[in-house]
């Protein structure tokens, strides 16, 4: 659930507009997180943990500040910036720990404060916005830098588990002149990197990089064929999660191996 204040402004050029807004966010725990229901693991560890939800858990509960400029250049063409800021409160994470029994267990638990920092740049046109006599090639690219950090944890990488700092995109689409043919390609790269999620816990992921495809045929005003290829770099993704304390270091490291995927498909309407 999400409350916003928004502004628009839309400068005296009619090219350029700027957009603010003060946000209130409030995120109700996954059911799951909640459950009391415990499973357990056959070889427990602090890396092959239990788990058991969590029913005290409270919501998280955002308060944001956004701001983007953008900028209509050309026909279909655009830039933009955009900024944003979040202070969370009931920041909800993960807990390991070695109850009564002897069993490590996972929960999840509210635990202070995170704040979280985004800037993310966004371009996109038509060829012929910059050539004269271009293809009808449509470009798009964006970049997103992401930070974070969480305060019941000691630096450094200290930030919100599972974010990405860094996004970039590239894409490309390219229609014949008839319409009858169509085509595209997009690039995507993730960065990847080390989080400390707890005082003794680590999580490591490789960067991800994946490319995807496709190619469709107009047979007429209502059906078309349509080829698509996505990971095609077909990229084994590598994590690895990490214990370490003054008695020594204990990890594993999991491989996703990386698949091809294709799709060849009719679309018709009625």
């Amino acid at each position: 659930m999400e409350s916003t204040g928004a502004n628009l402004y839309k400068l005296p050029n009619g090219k350029d507009q700027l957009r603010a807004a003060l946000t209130r966010t409030y995120k109700a725990p996954a059911p799951n997180n909640l459950s009391g229901r415990r499973f357990t693991t056959t070889n427990n560890s602090q890396l092959e943990t239990d788990w058991i939800g969590n029913p005290n858990l409270k919501p998280e509960l955002a308060t944001g500040i956004d701001a983007s400029y953008e900028h209509y250049w050309a026909e279909g063409a655009l830039f933009s910036v955009a900024a944003a800021s979040r202070r969370i409160s009931n920041y909800t994470r993960r807990n390991v720990f070695l109850d009564n029994t002897g069993r490590w267990v996972m929960t999840m638990m509210n635990n202070g404060r995170a704040d979280v920092h985004s800037l993310d740049v966004e371009v996109k046109f038509p060829m012929k916005a910059v050539m004269d006599h271009a293809p009808a090639l449509d470009v798009r690219a964006n970049i997103s830098r992401n930070w974070s950090r969480v305060d019941s944890v000691p630096g450094p990488d200290n930030r919100l588990d599972q974010q990405v700092p860094l996004t970039a995109n590239l894409g490309l689409d390219y229609k014949t002149p008839d319409g009858s043919w169509s085509m595209g390609s997009s690039f995507t790269f993730r960065a990847g990197g080390e989080v400390r999620n707890d005082v003794d816990r680590y999580s490591w992921s490789t960067v991800s990089r994946q490319l995807d495809g496709y190619i469709a045929w107009k047979l007429d005003s209502k059906t078309q064929l349509r080829f698509s290829a996505w990971n095609l770099l077909a990229q084994d993704y590598l994590s690895l999660t990490r214990y370490q304390t003054a008695a020594g270091i204990s990890s594993t490291l999991s491989v996703n191996e990386g698949v091809r995927n294709y799709r060849l498909q009719l679309e018709m309407q009625f």
